[in-house]
């Protein structure tokens, strides 16, 4: 009962946020089932925030003007060189692991308003990431989560 509780978790959590809980579904060892609720969480929530992202974009703007006012932080910056870099294709690498899957879809959406190929590239780059993490753990038994530990120890 616990596993599938932790599942549904991992799901839901992974529509917001995948590369957090991939590593919780792989240091709670979900197993497969585990492993692709996460990532079917993942492609859920990119496709969700880009049908939805342009409402909640507009919405969000006019209830809270002066919070979403364009300001110049060191993270806007840094988004900024990655969009004027790489592009799109450099968002989508960036969005499963370090930005999370809203930010990403929501910063693509103001590269392109073409959904398809915004939709194709986050999802490819979301599986080319789960392929990382979760193939070491899979075929080698390598835990992420504990090697990550001990980079930090």
């Amino acid at each position: 009962m616990e596993k599938i509780i932790s599942t549904i978790a991992v799901f839901f959590g992974s529509i917001v946020k995948f590369s957090v809980f991939t590593l919780t579904a792989i240091a709670t060892d979900l197993g497969l089932g585990g492993s692709l609720a996460n990532v079917i969480g993942g492609i859920i929530g990119i496709v969700l925030f880009t049908y939805l992202g342009t409402v909640m974009q507009e919405y969000m703007i006019r209830k809270f003007p002066r919070r979403f006012a364009r300001k110049f932080t060191r993270s806007n910056r840094f988004l900024v060189k990655v969009k004027q870099k790489f592009g799109l294709n450099g968002i989508a690498v960036l969005t499963p692991i370090i930005l999370s899957i809203p930010v990403g879809v929501l910063f693509a959406l103001t590269l392109t308003h073409d959904k398809k190929k915004i939709m194709f590239t986050m999802i490819t780059s979301m599986l080319f990431w789960a392929i990382v993490l979760f193939l070491p753990y899979y075929l080698f038994d390598i835990n992420i989560v504990v090697w990550i530990k001990r980079m930090f120890a």
